[in-house]
């Protein structure tokens, strides 16, 4: 308590204490006159006192209208029963008053109770007095955003927290459970003491006095919400689907006209290929293969290929070239009577090619 006294009556942060005030005590003895209260009704122990803040919009209030508001609102919550000191820092933009509160009353030896019904009283009490002075007010606060100082202070310099730990440990237990029961003894196998025969779920973590609410962690973390957690493990999850494989591209010199050019008698059977209509007048599909007939009637005729009908009507020993054109078979059913004016120009190609190759012979 001496700790949190110091830092609200710094002499940096309130202008060597000018926006110092205490309510029931005198800010100078204020550590002495909370204790010998405390010793006067043989309370001692647990809570010393609670530490609350009122902050204003940078740029509204002047530090005489805030600590003015400070006092009052302290008067009039805390005024008939407990001793306070009152602090207004001007060390940040917006400025802010500190209330430490002594937890034990000097009438009566009660301590004071927090809950949200106080909360609530504390926040309509200082919107109140902050509109009468013309400021502005929260008016749709977000609801569980609240932390604790110490937590709020930890979380700013980037420290863990002892309470973030908790949530770290019951995430981790939710993770490994199916069921209520296995959360439970999760939890106590890494050394947590749970009480479930309360009203609310708490456990103590190792090292730790007191035990902690898991509601007091945040939504998340009520019994409902963590049930639900819990069942939703169940729900099979879906795989990932796994990535696509990247496409390569491939770069291509030249053109497409550009290829290898024939001569002597492979050109000579190409041009016979391409004038029966064996070789197409235009490029062929990929995915489906076709042979093709001479010139009948005066059209290009397609003639779909049938299996174990056509066989390459010519292959030399003499010249692997020609096994690669496969051409219709006279016999076959799929050779129409019309085509015979195709075959008959072949015919003559096949001869006048045979009689090259003697000649060079």
């Amino acid at each position: 308590m001496q700790q949190v006294l110091d830092y609200a009556q710094s002499g940096n942060k309130t202008e060597k204490q000018l926006y110092v005030s205490g309510i029931n005590c005198d800010p100078l003895t204020a550590y002495e006159q909370m204790q010998r209260t405390k010793r006067q009704f043989q309370k001692t122990e647990g809570i010393v006192a609670f530490h609350g803040y009122q902050a204003f919009a940078p740029g509204e209030a002047t530090p005489e209208i805030a600590h003015a508001i400070g006092v009052k609102l302290a008067q009039e919550l805390w005024g008939d029963r407990f001793e306070v000191i009152v602090a207004t820092h001007l060390d940040k933009e917006h400025l802010h008053n500190h209330f430490v509160l002594n937890s034990v009353s000097f009438m009566d030896g009660k301590r004071y109770y927090d809950n949200k019904a106080s909360y609530a009283l504390l926040r309509r009490t200082s919107d109140r007095l902050c509109r009468e002075h013309a400021l502005s007010v929260i008016e749709q606060p977000e609801p569980g955003k609240a932390k604790h100082y110490g937590e709020w202070k930890a979380d700013r310099e980037g420290k863990p927290t002892w309470r973030g730990l908790i949530r770290t440990d019951v995430d981790q237990a939710i993770a490994a459970s199916m069921t209520w029961t296995q959360f439970i003894t999760s939890l106590q196998k890494q050394g947590y003491e749970v009480k479930t025969t309360v009203k609310h779920v708490a456990v103590r973590p190792p090292g730790k006095e007191r035990f902690v609410r898991l509601r007091s962690l945040g939504d998340d973390y009520t019994e409902e919400a963590l049930k639900q957690r819990i069942l939703r493990n169940r729900i099979p999850r879906k795989p990932q689907p796994l990535p696509m494989p990247r496409r390569r591209r491939a770069v291509c010199k030249g053109t497409l006209r550009s290829g290898r050019k024939f001569s002597g008698l492979q050109a000579l059977y190409l041009r016979y290929l391409y004038e029966m209509g064996i070789l197409p007048h235009f490029r062929a599909s990929v995915r489906r293969t076709h042979f093709y007939c001479g010139k009948t009637c005066g059209i290009w005729r397609l003639l779909p290929r049938r299996p174990n009908c056509c066989a390459s009507a010519v292959s030399p020993a003499k010249s692997s070239f020609w096994t690669m054109y496969p051409l219709p078979n006279r016999r076959c059913a799929c050779f129409p009577a019309s085509a015979k004016r195709c075959t008959t120009v072949f015919a003559a190609a096949r001869r006048k090619a045979g009689s090259t190759l003697a000649k060079r012979k």
